[in-house]
Order: C-alpha cells, then sequence, then structure tokens
C-alpha cells in the first residue's frame, strides 16, 4: 500500500529527463519571477514623484520658464521609469519563451504530455519560487 503511494507523488518529469535541464529550467523560471519586485519599484517612483509634485509644485505660481523646466524634468523621469519597466518586461518575457522551448523539448524529446510537463514544472516551480506559473500552449 505505502509502495503506491510513493509510486503516485513520483514526477514524471523528475524521473525521466535529466536532472541539469530542470535545474537550468527552473533557474530562468526563478529568475523570471523575481523579476516582478523589479517592476513594482518604477510603480511605487512614480507614486513618490505625483506625491512630491503634489505637495512642493502643484498650487504655486512660477514664470513660465520655470514651468517648462519642471515640467520637462518630471516627463523625463516618467519616461525613464516607462523605458525602465519595459526593459524588464522584454527581458521577462525572453526568459518565458525560453523556458516555454525547453519544456516543450521535454514533451518531444522524452514522450510526457504537455499537460503533464506543463503541471509538474508549474508544481515545482510555484512551490520552490512562487510566482504564476508557465503555461504551454
Amino acid at each position: 500500500m505505502e509502495n503506491s503511494t510513493s509510486e503516485e507523488n513520483k514526477f514524471e518529469i523528475v524521473e525521466k529527463v535529466p536532472n541539469e535541464k530542470i535545474q537550468s529550467l527552473l533557474k530562468l523560471y526563478s529568475e523570471s519571477t523575481s523579476m516582478e519586485a523589479y517592476v513594482k519599484i518604477p510603480f511605487l517612483l512614480c507614486g513618490v514623484m505625483v506625491l512630491i509634485h503634489n505637495v512642493f509644485i502643484a498650487g504655486k505660481s512660477y514664470d513660465y520658464s520655470t514651468y517648462e523646466s519642471i515640467k520637462t524634468i518630471e516627463l523625463s523621469i516618467v519616461g525613464i521609469l516607462v523605458g525602465v519597466v519595459i526593459v524588464i518586461a522584454i527581458i521577462a518575457m525572453i526568459k518565458n519563451a525560453e523556458i516555454k522551448k525547453g519544456l516543450l523539448e521535454i514533451t518531444k524529446r522524452h514522450n510526457i504530455k504537455k499537460e503533464i510537463v506543463q503541471e509538474e514544472f508549474n508544481a515545482l516551480g510555484v512551490h520552490l519560487y512562487g510566482g504564476r506559473g508557465v503555461v504551454l500552449k
């Protein structure tokens, strides 16, 4: 009875796929999920910018050149923050594409169904590193 229970708990990808391949995909997954924290920072900075603008700048009168300088600086900072978010998103999408490519390669090479690979990899990845998992289409 115990033997059948332990066999049910084994992952098919862990049994059939080399450990190095799984570890490399899990490393990519951990890097991808950790990037979510980096995306939150620019949004926090945008909130701080709005707060600083409302406390120190809004409601005061400035001559036209000073107003234009303030506006240019604020828009430049927001533009930089948007650029940072875009770069982080592109890097995360590249990592996710590499993960999906590796998982699809596993399905073909080791004759495991896509659904099983997706479920088992997500179980490992989410348990170890959190995040949302990977969806194979």
